[in-house]
C-alpha cells in the first residue's frame, strides 16, 4: 500500500520569512500573531527544492506564509509548473465563521472566498478552512454550518475540494467535526485530520514552539484515541512531526498514529508538517517523509 505524500510550507517556516496570523482572541477582539522568521528562500523556490530534497511531487502552501499573494500568484504557479510539482492544499486562516455577528461572518466568508480564487489560480486540489477560532471556548455550531454550507458551494464552483481541520479549540472535538461533516455533507465537505492537533499535544507543542521549557508530564493516550475515531472520515491527513529522539518520535509516536490511520484503509494523500525546532528543517522534513513511506509501504 502506498499513498501520495506532500510537504507543507510550514515545515520550512524557519526559511520562508515572517508569518502573520490574524485571529480573534477569547473576548472576540481582532488580534495578530507575528513570527519574525528569516527569509532564506521564497515560495517561488520552494516547489523545486521540495522535489530535490524530499523526493515528493506535491506541496501545501499555507496562506499565512503567502505575503503579497495577488502580485505573486502567477509567479508561484509558474514555479509549480516548472518544477513538475502539484499543489495539494491551501490552508486558509482568515476570518471567523463562529463570530456571533452575522455581518462579521459574511465578511469572513468573503475573505475566505478571495483565497478560494487565489487557490484556484494556483491549481490547488483542496482548500482548508476553520470551524471558528481556536481561542473560543465554545462555538455556535449552527452559525458555522450555515457559513460552511455556502462556502462548500463556492469551493465547488471553482473546482476545489473543501476541507475542515481539527485545528484547536472546539474544532479539535471529534463530536463537533462529525456533526459538521454530517450537516454539510461529506460529498461537499471533507476532513483534514491533523495527527498533532489534539490536547494535550496542542498545549505541549505550543509551549515548545514558543521556546518555553516543558516540565509537565502529559498523558498522550487521548491523541491516539481521537486519531482512531476520526481517521475513517479523513480525506487528507497531516503527519505532524515535532522532535526526533534517536529513532523515536517525541512527544507523540507519529509512527503509531500513522499506523492507526493506515489500519482504517485510508488511501488519500498525507502532508508532512514538521513543527520542530531542532536540526536542519529540510533534513527533519525529509526524515518525516521517509517515516510516512515506511509506514504505508509496510501496512
Amino acid at each position: 500500500m502506498s499513498t501520495e505524500i506532500a510537504v507543507s510550507s510550514f515545515s520550512l517556516r524557519q526559511q520562508l520569512g515572517p508569518i502573520r496570523l490574524g485571529y480573534q482572541d477569547a473576548e472576540g477582539n481582532d488580534a495578530e500573531f507575528v513570527l519574525p522568521m528569516p527569509q532564506v528562500i521564497d515560495l517561488e523556490q520552494f516547489p523545486a527544492l521540495v522535489r530535490e530534497r524530499c523526493g515528493v511531487e506535491l506541496i501545501e502552501i499555507c496562506q499565512i506564509q503567502f505575503a503579497d499573494a495577488d502580485a505573486r500568484v502567477d509567479a508561484v504557479r509558474a514555479a509549480l509548473d516548472a518544477a513538475g510539482v502539484g499543489l495539494l492544499t491551501v490552508p486558509i486562516d482568515v476570518g471567523n465563521l463562529a463570530d456571533l455577528s452575522a455581518q462579521a461572518r459574511r465578511e469572513s466568508e468573503a475573505a475566505i472566498v478571495a483565497w478560494f480564487d487565489i487557490s484556484s489560480r494556483l491549481g490547488s486540489r483542496y482548500v482548508r478552512i476553520n470551524a471558528g477560532s481556536p481561542f473560543q471556548p465554545e462555538i455556535e455550531l449552527a452559525h458555522v454550518i450555515e457559513s460552511m454550507d455556502r462556502l462548500a458551494d463556492s469551493a465547488a464552483e471553482r473546482g476545489l475540494g473543501l476541507l475542515v481541520e481539527n485545528h484547536g479549540g472546539p474544532s479539535s472535538d471529534p463530536d463537533v467535526l462529525l456533526e459538521l461533516l454530517e450537516a454539510v455533507g461529506t460529498d461537499r465537505l471533507g476532513l483534514l485530520l491533523d495527527t498533532g492537533n489534539f490536547e494535550p499535544l496542542i498545549t505541549y507543542a505550543s509551549a515548545a514552539f514558543t521556546g518555553q521549557q516543558v516540565t509537565e508530564q502529559f498523558d498522550f493516550g487521548p491523541v491516539y484515541e481521537r486519531v482512531e475515531r476520526l481517521a475513517p472520515y479523513a480525506s487528507v491527513v497531516h503527519a505532524k512531526a515535532h522532535e526526533f529522539r534517536g529513532d523515536a518520535h517525541h512527544p507523540v509516536d507519529l509512527e503509531r498514529a500513522l499506523r492507526i490511520v493506515a489500519a482504517t484503509g485510508f488511501a488519500g494523500p498525507i502532508t508532512v508538517e514538521y513543527e520542530g525546532n531542532e536540526g536542519d528543517p529540510w533534513q527533519q522534513t525529509a526524515r518525516t517523509v521517509e517515516l510516512v513511506r515506511q509506514v504505508f509501504d509496510r501496512e
